[in-house]
Formats: structure tokens, sequence, C-alpha cells
């Protein structure tokens, strides 16, 4: 799908009569030959530096030699020459020196050097081959007309017909050099024999009627390629290895009016080159031509890309060995081209295909047709030469067409322009029969530019550029440097003005146009040293493209391909136009900046870029991205091809696939495979393009439809743009206008927001923008809000054309509200729509599971539509039958209760069974047996016996789960005040138990009472509450003084002692019970000092053991590393690796002994630190009964031994707080910074190792290491 362009030429004068041509390609200088002589020339300065006249150099007594070969040896400087008398001559191109390296005994005829140029063959006149080393060593002279067969014998069915041949003997390599083909005629025919580098014959083909000389084999494949003269054609064939004919195709010129002089491929087998010139006597000597092919294959169809018609004899013509698509043209004039031809996509809307005088169209909107057909195509007098498309985007598809007779043809859709010189044939379906649908492009105008243009050359035109409708921009070539031209074209009288006309200083390699709105149309032209010029139309004012940055662009490598295109940041306010281009070493440049290095092809779409890989990806580039985060983020000299920026889109596609064309304001882009099929894809970008563009517009039909076509989820009808949803929901539905769509639409809602999630990359802007987070962006009342809004409209139609996504919208809400679509089709059940009701109970039961939905109507409590679902469900009626008849036979209530009991609502079974008072026991029941004691005492009345009842049996309930309080007050509620006082006590709760006895009228009762409340409170060591009840209730003061002295409630002890006048028992209990807690005291004070004391001793030991033992690790490490002993993290975590298999039982055995203060155990650190925590904290508690004790002391004038008492306990605290800093110390700040400038290789090392070595430190509870 692919023209060739020619992109630029080269032109010098040289030496008239020059046979031969070979090139120094590192130091572009091209070598020529005459009959004797030898010239060279600079390709950069156009200027000879080289000349040797052999017939000056005694080669022949005589002086007279004719050179028969010609060819630079890389890397040495040198030609080496073959001469027809024999000599092989090597002849320095540095100072001009000749050295004769080798003789034949006979004429040489041609020389043919190998592809790697490690062995030459010489072609004598006596039918024999030559073949010499690189060293110019014999290896072995062959018979090239030797009647054998070689080692693999083939034999072909033979013509015995005889046609015109030059009788000449070609040779050709294979690209790697291991075999080479020879064509010479044997007895009238042509044999083609294949060669292996040792000069052992592998195949030899018999006799080909018609097979002519031309001979070339392909680089990248097995096919030899010759030309054979048909009975009524001139046909190109190919051969295989084996001399089996693989192939052909037709030459377009009559049979016997050319010869055929020369085929060749170019160096990566995609060109094949076919040289002829005139038959002597076709056409008359004075309008001889020669004629220059070039053709190429796709989907096994060959097609002529270009052809160059020369009044002169092309005396040389070749392929460059490195750049494949350089061709050097040598004429027998002295006038030598290089021309540079690139391989250029040329649609917009219709696609465009030269084929010789061929034009193939097809528009790929409508039709996706694979080459070498197309949907109708153009046939002119003379072969295509160019093609370029209007660039207004009003008519996109306008074309103009360059023939080689330098017709210029423009076509359009409103053309009514007639003449012979084109034809236009239907191509696609048979091309008859079919009404076309798609209007074709007519002809508009023709232009004949054959007027003489002074200082510009109308017959070398190329880069032409369709600006707007009545102008075009062509290029042209000088002697050594290019014009740029505007054509004006008048299409009333078919004529053009030429002119402004500028001359530039270079090549220019690529042209593109642009039109700027309120600015202008400008020509970009790329040269042939990188610069990129704007030219502004119709004046050429020139100035460079600059870039982002206000810099002037220019590449670094020649691109063969450029386009404009505008950026648009939502934030900018003007777009901001770029330049794309693409090198042939694959680099898409971004003006300065490459943003791909594998780049195989571009296109530019209404909001995308987007190119192929090779690494088979296509990827989509925003076209809203901010072109200076683009620039920045591929400037870095690190840049990866697998690097994707935050506005690229990537997906994989077929290998080698390449974009032919992107369909603008549509999804379609076509890509094409190697061998030239055509696939049509559907990028999400663009989908999503069109459809986000779609729904703004509140176009939601086509959004719908285009979303289901390519499946994408319909939550973003609303995640898109929700309050745009939410205000046109009845506009929705109308457009829908289909109870399917909108119950698909129903069906695939959920409460994700998808522009966060699923497609949270074509939408940069929103809060996530990454996809695959775990925290989505979740709206838990979408569905709901959605379903809603839906079913108000749907509610509000009279009719039931959508009552099928009524049910849908019930069912979809969260949770799904079957009972609601269940009572809508009970609702049409009642007004005999039994149609309607059989089709929602089959949708239902679609999106339902059939037993949910069966036990949902029964729910209902409606028998008639449990059976109709039961039936829809294709259950087995033994199922289901029985239980409904049974039903049917009870009375409402209880046939309530028992559908509650089967679907396992037990509240609402129940109310219903509490409706039926015959059946209270079963009631007592349901309440024990799923403890719905709450809900049966709202259903009956406080002072009804089953009120009681039930009031005892929650009482029992609570009583067992210990909850004695909530038990009191239950059994209180019921007046059970005997039942509640037992539950009070048991739980403690003085004040009630009291008031219950109230209700009793207990009197000696109430002391026995009030003193087991005592006696409970104090052993839960509550003595305060005992003492207030003994005091109040028991009337017994001197029990409640006992309580309070109990719990060293001093002051409170002294209060009740004057309240009651008791005071001799501040001597018999008050003095004592003082002298005793003081001694209590005391010995806690000493025993938490002590253990405080052992176990600080014991953690300075355990802490200079692990010392010792890291010292010990790192002098191990750091003789390991002398030897040379490396340290790995995974020897390290091999123990933790183990440890991950521990039991639950394991682990919990371990949390036990975390602390244990056993002496070497792993974790004895730990433990002390927990001891010694606890000893502060247990000593810092004795503070507050501390000062109370050595106030009453001092009270009761125990001065000596309150003092005593005070002195020992600050001792006590005063060694802990010293010590508090040696116990909790910071972590060594040389161990946390291990690396850094003053460290080495082992240190680093050496504290790693030593971090984990011994016995590991465990930070499993933090604590431990917090100071109290």
């Amino acid at each position: 799908m692919k023209n060739l362009k020619l992109q630029y030429q080269n032109f010098i004068k040289i030496e008239p009569n020059s046979v031969y041509l070979t090139t120094d390609t590192e130091a572009n200088k091209l070598y020529t030959c005459t009959t004797n002589s030898i010239f060279g020339y600079d390709l950069l300065s156009f200027k000879q530096v080289f000349e040797l006249n052999l017939s000056k150099k005694d080669l022949t007594p005589n002086g007279e030699v004719e050179i028969t070969g010609l060819q630079f040896m890389l890397g040495e400087e040198k030609l080496c020459v073959s001469l027809k008398h024999g000599d092989i001559v090597l002849c320095s191109t540095v100072d001009g020196e000749i050295e004769c390296v080798g003789t034949l005994d006979c004429e040489v005829e041609s020389m043919v050097w190998s592809p790697d140029q490690e062995i030459v063959l010489f072609i004598t006149n006596r039918a024999t081959a030559v073949a010499m080393t690189h060293d110019f060593d014999p290896i072995a002279e062959i018979e090239v007309g030797a009647d054998t067969f070689g080692e693999g014998e083939f034999i072909n069915n033979v013509d015995t017909g005889i046609v015109i041949d030059d009788c000449k003997i070609k040779i050709v390599w294979r690209s790697d050099g291991q075999y080479f083909a020879v064509s010479s005629v044997e007895n009238g025919s042509r044999k083609l024999r294949t060669w292996n580098r040792d000069c052992v014959l592998q195949y030899t083909s018999e006799g080909i009627n018609g097979l002519e000389s031309s001979l070339a084999w392909k680089p990248t494949g097995s096919l030899i390629a010759s030309t054979q003269m048909k009975a009524h054609r001139h046909d190109v064939v190919f051969f295989e290895l084996n001399g089996l004919q693989h192939g052909e195709f037709t030459l377009k010129f009559e049979r016997n009016s050319v010869d055929i002089l020369k085929l060749e491929w170019n160096a990566d087998s995609s060109v094949l080159m076919v040289l002829g010139e005139d038959r002597k006597g076709s056409n008359g000597p004075e309008s001889k031509k020669t004629y220059l092919q070039l053709w190429a294959s796709t989907n096994y169809h060959w097609g002529m890309k270009q052809s160059l018609i020369f009044n002169e004899n092309v005396n040389f013509a070749s392929w460059d060995v490195e750049n494949p698509f350089d061709l050097h043209i040598l004429l027998q004039n002295g006038e030598y081209y290089k021309y540079t031809w690139s391989w250029e996509v040329d649609s917009s809307g219709v696609y465009s295909v030269v084929d010789g005088c061929n034009l193939k169209l097809t528009p790929f909107k409508y039709m996706n047709t694979p080459p070498p057909m197309c949907a109708y195509q153009y046939k002119f007098k003379s072969s295509v030469k160019t093609v370029t498309f209007l660039q207004d985007f009003s008519t996109p598809d306008n074309l103009c067409v360059l023939t080689e007779d330098n017709a210029l043809f423009v076509f359009s859709k409103e053309g009514n322009f007639t003449d012979n010189d084109v034809e236009t044939e239907m191509v696609a379906a048979g091309g008859k029969g079919f009404k076309t649908t798609v209007g074709i492009l007519k002809l508009s105008a023709k232009f004949m530019l054959s007027q003489e243009v002074k200082g510009f050359n109308l017959q070398e035109l190329r880069h032409l550029v369709w600006v707007d409708q009545f102008t075009l921009v062509a290029v042209s070539s000088q002697t050594h440097s290019d014009v740029i031209c505007i054509f004006t074209l008048d299409f009333v009288k078919s004529s053009y003005v030429c002119e402004p006309i500028k001359q530039v200083s270079g090549q220019i390699v690529a042209v593109c146009s642009v039109h700027i709105p309120e600015k202008g149309s400008f020509t970009i032209v790329q040269m042939h040293d990188g610069n990129v010029v704007k030219y502004e139309i119709p004046t050429l004012y020139q100035e460079p493209w600059l870039d982002s940055r206000g810099s002037p662009v220019v590449l670094s490598n020649i691109c063969s391909k450029m386009r404009v295109c505008s950026f648009k940041n939502p934030s900018d306010d003007e777009p901001t136009y770029v330049l794309l281009s693409l090198s042939a070493q694959k680099q898409l440049f971004l003006n300065n900046t490459v943003i791909s290095r594998e780049c195989t092809s571009f296109a530019i779409h209404n909001e995308y870029v987007l190119y192929t890989t090779s690494s088979h990806k296509l990827i989509c580039i925003s076209r809203s991205s901010d072109i200076s985060d683009l620039e920045k983020q591929h400037s870095n000299a690190a840049f990866s091809t697998d690097h994707q920026i935050s506005c690229c889109i990537s997906r994989t596609v077929e290998r080698g696939s390449t974009i032919v064309t992107v369909t603008p304001n549509d999804t379609k882009v076509v890509v094409q495979m190697p061998r030239g099929n055509l696939e049509l894809i559907h990028p999400r970008p663009l989908v999503l393009s069109v459809v986000k563009r779609a729904i703004d517009g509140i176009c939601y039909k086509d959004a719908f439809v285009l979303m289901r076509k390519h499946r994408l989820n319909m939550n973003l009808l609303y995640d898109h743009a929700p309050g745009l949803f939410m205000g046109h929901v009845n506009e929705f539905i109308a457009q829908l206008d289909s109870v399917d769509y909108l119950n698909l639409f129903l069906s695939e809602l959920k409460d994700e927001n998808v522009t966060e999630t699923m497609y949270s990359q074509y939408y940069p802007n929103t809060k996530l923008g990454i996809p695959g987070l775990l925290t989505t962006s979740v709206n838990n009342n979408k569905v709901n809000l959605i379903c809603e809004k839906i079913l108000t409209v749907l509610n509000a139609k009279e009719n039931n054309k959508y009552f099928l996504s009524v049910l849908t919208a019930y069912v979809r809400k969260i949770p799904a509200n079957i009972d609601q679509a269940l009572g809508k089709i009970r609702d049409l059940k009642e007004n005999s729509n039994s149609t309607l009701v059989a089709d929602g109970l089959r949708h239902l039961h679609v999106m339902v599971e059939g037993r949910v939905l069966y036990r949902e109507a029964l729910a209902t409590y409606d028998l008639e539509l449990a059976l109709m679902v039961a039936q829809v469900s294709n259950d087995d009626p033994k199922e289901y039958m029985p239980f409904l008849n049974k039903l049917q036979q009870m009375e409402l209530n209880h046939r309530n209760y028992e559908i509650d009991m089967f679907l396992k609502k037990f509240s609402h079974a129940l109310v219903n069974i509490s409706k039926c008072p015959d059946r209270f026991a079963d009631c007592i029941e349901l309440v024990k047996a799923h403890n719905l004691h709450r809900e049966a005492l709202r259903l009956f009345g406080r002072f009804t016996p089953q009120y009681k009842e039930i009031s005892n049996l929650y009482a029992e309930f609570l009583t067992s789960k210990h909850a004695y309080e909530e038990a009191g007050f239950i059994l209180a509620r019921c007046d059970n005040h005997k039942r509640a006082i037992k539950c009070f006590v048991a739980s403690c709760n003085w004040q009630h138990a009291l008031h219950s006895a109230s209700h009793l009228n207990y009197s000696t009762e109430e002391q026995e009472l009030a003193n087991s409340l005592a006696n409970a409170l104090m052993d839960k060591s509550r003595f305060l509450e005992a003492a207030n009840i003994l005091d109040r209730e028991a009337k017994d003061p001197v029990s409640s003084i006992q309580a309070l002295i109990k719990g060293r409630h001093w002051e409170d002890t002294l209060n009740m002692i004057r309240t009651h006048k008791l005071l001799d028992l501040v001597d018999s209990c008050v003095l004592p019970a003082i002298q005793e807690a003081m001694r209590e005291m005391e010995t806690s004070i000493k025993t938490y000092s002590e253990q405080f004391e052992r176990y600080f001793n014991r953690l300075l030991v355990v802490r200079e053991i692990k010392k010792q033992k890291q010292l010990h690790v790192n002098l191990e490490s750091d003789i390991a590393s002398d030897f040379g002993s490396t340290v790995t993290g995974s020897s390290r975590s091999s123990a933790s690796s183990r440890a991950s298999g521990r039991t639950a039982k394991s682990r919990r055995k371990q949390e036990r002994k975390r602390f244990s203060l056993r002496e070497g155990s792993r974790f004895e650190e730990e433990g002390l630190l927990q001891a010694l925590k606890e000893s502060l904290t247990s000593l810092s508690t004795l503070r507050c009964p501390l000062q109370s004790l050595l106030l009453h002391a001092s009270l009761f004038h125990m001065d000596k031994e309150a003092e005593s008492l005070q002195s020992l306990y600050h001792a006590a605290r005063s060694v802990s707080s010293k010590n508090i800093p040696n116990i909790w110390v910071l972590p060594d700040s040389t161990s946390l910074n291990a690396t850094g400038p003053q460290s080495t290789v082992n240190s680093i090392l050496s504290s790693r190792v030593g971090s984990t070595a011994g016995e590991p430190q465990s930070f499993a509870d933090l604590e431990v290491f917090i100071p109290p």
C-alpha cells in the first residue's frame, strides 16, 4: 500500500562514455572508467579528485588497453581493474600507483566479486570462469557450459524454439557469498547453473526457451530473477536455487520492442530494478530510448512503482550496496545521477496505490480492500509519477496526479472534465452489475506542465504538495541545488502560473504543509543537513521552524516522512504546532526530540498521534498532551524504547504491522502486514474519544451502539458525565428506544467509577489516574441512584413497553428489590395481563437464580404467584406442589408462619404465630430456638401472662450467659422481684437488690441481704461500698469500720468513728492497722528494689555477651572478605524463612516465652526489660497509698517510723531513676549509618552482618523498648 517517491537526486557531469562505476561509501567518492582511463569524483564537492590513464602504464606492448571490470576494494583504498588482454591490476586511489597482481592466458570478458570480496570470478572468452581468492590465488577454472547437471540433478521440459539472444555469460552471487549462478547459452537455449563457494556445481536447469541473459539474485531469499520472451508477452521469471521456476510477472512492454539489459534487487529486496532499451530498428534509430523501471511486490502481486525514461544510453545502473534506496545511473553522455527513493503512504480518506499507468483507489472509510484489489482505478496513457491529496480538511479526498509525460490531473467529487488520456474503471465486486453507493473522484482539470519556466526544470518535479484548492508547491533539481516553486492553478482555462521561484542552498529531502488559522498556509521543508525551514504561502518568505522552547529544529537524521500536527492542552489558549518526522533508522522525532527509537510508521488522528514499533505495538499519544512535558520526558539521554509516559497508551499488534491510514473522526485504523494483507482495527483510545464526544453531545444512542460493538463497560455512559446523564435520563431512554438496550445498560451497572479504574488512563485528569489501584473510587449509591431515576421515568409512562426494564431496575438495586419486582408482576396478574406476567417471570428467572426467586415469591404470601414462579423454573412439580397444597389448607396466619419458617425468616414467623392464640406453645419453642425474646416481648402486652412467661424465659437465658444484672432488670419489669434480688446480688448491684427487696416488704431478711451484699463487695475489694451497706442497711458501724480499715481508707475510717462516737476503736483497731500497713509497705519497697537491682545487673551482663559475639562475627567477616567471600542477603533470610512455617499453636507458645527470664534464652534481654519496667511501674503505684499512710502515721506520733519508710522509698526511686538511661539506650548511630564517604565495602558488610549476628534483636513488642 506504499508508493515509491523520489526524495532527492544528485547530478555530476563526468567523463563521457564511462562504462563502469563503483563507490567508496565511507569517503563519499565515486569511481568510473572509460575504455582505458579511471576517474574519481567527490560526491560532496561534486569535483573530480582522481584520474588514471592505464594506456600510459606500459601494460601492453602497443599501449592499448580495454577495461572490462572495476571494483573498489573495501578498507584498502585500491581499485581492482580487469583488462581484456588478461591482466588484473590494483590501482591505489591515494597516489595512483598500479600493481599487476595476475595475468590470465586468455581474454577477460567481465569480473564479478563476491559480496564479501573474498572470491572473484573472471569470465573469459573461452566460456570459462576463473575463480580466485582475495589475494588472487587461483581456486578453480570452471566451464560454465559443461554438459553436467551437478550434485542436485533437475530436469525441466524444454521448448526447442530459438529467439534472439546476446549470447553473453552472466554471473550473479547470492548475498551471503555461498553460491553463485551462471546463465549461459547452450545448444540454442539458455541454462541456469548454480555453483557453491568451492566452485562445485550444484544444480543445472534444462534449456529454457526465450530465457534472456539478465540475472539477479534476491538478497533476502533464494529466488533468482531473469527475463523471458514468450510468444505474446515479455516476463520477469523467478527460479529457485535448484532451477525450478517459481513465479513470474509481465513487463509493460510490447513483445520484441525492448531488450532487457539488467535486473537488480536493492539491498533490502523490496524493489526490483528493470533496465531496458528500445530494440534496434523497432522505433527508428532517432527515437531510441532507455527505460528504467522499479517494481515491488505486495500480496504476491508485482506493480511498477516508478518509471524513468532516458533519451541517452544508460551505460551503467546499479543500487547502492549500503543504502537500499540509492540508485546510481551513468549515462553515455557523461551525466551521473544518484536517485534517492523512499516509501510513502498516499492517503487521506481515500488510499492510492501506483501500479505503472494505473492508479488504484480505495475509500477505507467505507471498505477494507487489500492490495492488489481496489474499489476503482484510473488508467493513464503514461506511468504515474507522483500523487498528492489536497491538504484542506474540508475536501480531504481531492486528488492530484502527475504522470511521466508531465501531465497534471486533478480529481474531485464534483469534477466534470473529460479527457481521453485517463479512464476510470470500477474494480470492486467485479466492476459490473452493482450500484455505486460511494461517490468516486472525477476528473476536474488537466494541466500540461510543458512550458519553459526560467530557473525551474519542469521535467524534474518532486515533492508535490497540494496546499489549497488553487495552489501547488513543488521542488525541482538543478546542478548542485534545489528550487522550490508555487503553482497557481486556473481551472477555467486549464493553465497555471509558476511563481514565485526560490532557489535554496542544498537539497530538499522532504516537504509537507500546514494551515494555521489566522496565520495562513505554510510549507515545511527539510534540508539535506537536517535543518527545517518554514515557507509562507504564497510569498515563500523563509524562517526556521521552531520547537516549543523557541529553538530551531535540526533533525539528526534524514526523515523521509514529515507531518505537522497540533497539540491542544486544555490549559492553553491556542494549540501548539509540532513537526513529526520519521527517519529510516526508525526514529520518530517530535520537533528536535526523539520520542521513539523503534517507530515503523505513524499517522495523525483528530485526537491522537498513532505509531507502530518494531516491538509490535501500536502506541497512541493524546493530542491534548503538554508538548513541553513530552519533550522533557523524552529528552533524557537514557531514554528507553520501553519507556512510556502517562499520555501514551499502547496495544499489541501483529508482528511487522504498519499503519496504512487512519479514518478521520472515526475509530478505524488500517494496518498492513509484511506480506501485504490488511487488517482493520479499532484502538481503544480512538473508540473512547468518539464515545466521549457522543456523550458530550447527548447522542446516547450513538455512544451506546459503539460501546456495545466494542464491548466497553456501560457504566461509562454515567461516569463520564454524571450530572449530564442524570439531567437527560428521559432523552437517554427515548434515544435508546429499546428494552433490550436499556436492560443491557442496567445489567452492567456497578458502584465503581470506571473513569478512575478501568479507563483511568483515558482520563488523566481524574483523581486516581493509575489503572489497577486497589483503592478504587466507589460511589456506594450510584447504582441505586440511577435505578431510582430510571424507575421514576418508566413508571410515569402509561403503557407497559418498558415493563421488563422496570423489573431489571428493581433487581439491579443494591440490595436487589426482588419483592417489589414481584409486586409489579402481581399487580399485572390482578389486571389479567397473563402474557406480560409470563414474560416478566421468565425475565426475572434469567436475572435471579431460580430457588432465590421461588423463595422471594413465597415471601409475598401469594401462593398463586409462587406456583407460577415454580412453573417457570422447570423444576419437578413433585418438589413444590405438596408443600403448596398443604399451605393452601391452612389458616392465614398459620400459613404465613409456615412460609416464614420455610424461608427461615424467624422474626416474621414470630409475628405471624403470635396472632394464633391457640399456638402459643409453638411461639415459645420459636423464641427458645432462635433467642427471639426481645421481639416476643414487643408483641405481647405488659400485663398478659404471655409477657411474664417470656420475661422469665429471657431471664433464664441471660442468667445462662452470666448477664445477671440484665436478667435482674427483666425480672423486675415483670414484678418477679424475688428472682430479681438473686440476680442483682450475683452482679453486686446492691442498690437495685435493695430496691427489689423493698417491694417484698423484707424485715429480718433485709439485714441478712445487706450482710451478704457487703461480703460479696469485699470479695471484689469494693470496701467503701461494703462499708456503706453495713452502716446504712445492716446498722453495723463496727463491721463498717473494719471494712474501711481493711481497704486502707484511713480518712473514711476516722470519719466513721467520729460519726458513731466509737473512739475506743482508734487504739484497738486503727493504730495496729497503721503499724501493720507500714510494715507491709516497707516489705514491698524492699522487694521491688531488690528485683530491680537483680534484673539490672543481669541486663548489663547480657548486653556485654552480645557485644562480644558481635565483635567475634565482625572479625570473622573481615577474614572472610580478605579471601573474597561474599555475604548475601539470602543466607541471612533463611532462618526467617524456616520460621514462616510455624503453626498457630507454636506461635502462641512463642508469645508466652517472649519475656522469658531464663538465662541464655533468645529473648532474655526483652524479658529483663519487661521485668524492670514492671518493677518501676509497681514502685510508682505505691506513691499515693504511701502518702496517705505517712500522713496518718504522723497524726498518731509515729514520726520515726514514717521518716524511715519515706527515706526507704525515696532511695529506691532515686536508684531506679538514675539507671533508666542505662537501661533504655538509643541505638548506636554508627550502626545506623553504615554507608557514607568514610565507609568501605568491608565496613558496610560488617555492619550488615553484625546487625544480624548472634542473637538477633527482635522488636516484636516495641513497648518493651520504651522507658516508663
